[in-house]
């Protein structure tokens, strides 16, 4: 991913921003928006199976 342009436009508080620590960000948003998926289908499932075990016949 070439992230050059990006990385040289921005210079923080903190001080130069690198393409590799871009890259390192987004993979930390991936991850944790993969982990948010996950727990979200998780309840699903749950959800699911417990209405089928102690749900009325309509």
């Amino acid at each position: 991913m070439n992230l050059n342009l990006l990385a040289i436009a921005f210079h923080s508080v903190l001080g130069n921003v690198e393409s590799s620590d871009i890259s390192r960000s987004l993979e930390l948003m991936g991850k944790g928006m993969l982990g948010i998926f996950i727990v979200m289908v998780l309840i699903y499932l749950v959800t699911v199976l417990l209405d089928k075990v102690t749900g009325k016949n309509k």
